[in-house]
């Protein structure tokens, strides 16, 4: 009877804490209403297709400060856009088509040829090389800074269910393979140098530093999610009734704000639903808000009108959204 009450009271006190997901944490407030810079997330990927010339097209000539495209390096060498690391009925190809395709394993020559549906938007894409995007960007006054995010097949993919049964033998490229084919497209456009590499992986994020050189103009920014903690996490998403996948990640902000003054890295990209977690808010504010010294710091995704509006709330210096255009109308009334 006694394990019984304890069990009960661990859940009871499990579900009180879930009710403090969504209040905002306490921080210093934005009185000047200034949203800071706009980041068009994944090229507007709410109102274009994610990641496409489209929607590159389309955040060039957008009221944004910068835009975010997420690159993937693939066989020889080359560098595609692309969000997700595999093509499947989740974000390409129709729900008769059972096939999965691992872009790590492809050449640019087999992705191109493939037509894509983009399912939110019901429109066609096609995955193209970063040099698609660097021939577009160089013909303009290349004001608009990029945000450049070199996906990998980090803890964050390969827990993803939807990636079971895969062979990932040839996925795991080395830091020093990734960072020389990224950087080999970029060398080619030496006037674009208004450029932010940022990736989860720290290991990658210093190698691209490091190939880069001391006399590099890019920047280096952290994405951060936390570790991922089924152990520890999995009781609260079980009560929520909450995809693990999705929600057992505990972040440390004392211990990454740590290594990213250790390596001199001034821009955080943490994941934004964590920082109203009331399990993690008390943290953030103390080691990231309340610690600044020169950090930048741009939360992401942020798509919907609730969180736009608590994010002004925020001491933030920018926000990343899908619907860029969205948030600037909203912005402007």
């Amino acid at each position: 009877m006694k394990k019984i009450i304890f069990i009960i009271s661990i859940a009871a006190s499990i579900i009180l804490a879930a009710l403090f997901l969504s209040f905002p944490t306490e921080v210093t407030e934005n009185k000047n209403n200034d949203p800071g810079w706009v980041i068009s997330h994944k090229t507007a990927g709410l109102e274009y297709p994610e990641n496409t010339i489209e929607g590159f097209k389309a955040s060039l000539e957008m009221d944004v400060q910068a835009i975010e495209l997420d690159v993937h390096v693939i066989k020889n060498g080359g560098v595609v856009l692309h969000h997700d690391p595999v093509l499947s009925m989740e974000n390409c190809f129709m729900n008769d088509e059972k096939k999965r395709i691992i872009l790590a394993q492809s050449t640019i020559q087999s992705l191109s040829a493939i037509a894509c549906t983009n399912k939110k938007l019901n429109k066609k894409y096609n995955l193209v090389p970063l040099e698609m995007f660097m021939e577009l960007y160089t013909q303009t006054d290349m004001s608009k800074t990029l945000f450049l995010e070199i996906k990998v097949w980090d803890e964050i993919i390969e827990n993803d269910p939807a990636h079971v049964g895969l062979d990932i033998k040839e996925m795991h490229f080395s830091d020093d393979y990734a960072a020389a084919a990224v950087l080999k497209v970029l060398k080619a456009y030496p006037n674009a140098e208004n450029i932010i590499l940022n990736t989860f992986s720290r290991s990658l994020l210093l190698e691209l530093r490091r190939q880069a050189g001391p006399d590099s103009p890019f920047e280096y920014a952290l994405i951060y999610k936390g570790k991922y903690s089924p152990k520890s996490m999995g009781i609260l998403a079980f009560f929520l009734d909450l995809p693990c996948y999705r929600n057992c990640w505990a972040p440390d902000y004392k211990e990454v704000r740590g290594w990213m003054r250790q390596n001199n890295i001034n821009i955080f990209i943490p994941n934004y639903p964590q920082l109203t977690f009331i399990l993690f808010s008390k943290n953030f504010r103390k080691h990231i808000l309340n610690d600044r010294e020169g950090l930048l710091v741009f939360p992401w995704t942020l798509n919907e009108e609730t969180e736009w509006e608590e994010y002004l709330s925020f001491d933030f210096d920018g926000i990343l959204t899908d619907r860029p255009l969205g948030f600037l109308n909203w912005h402007g009334k």
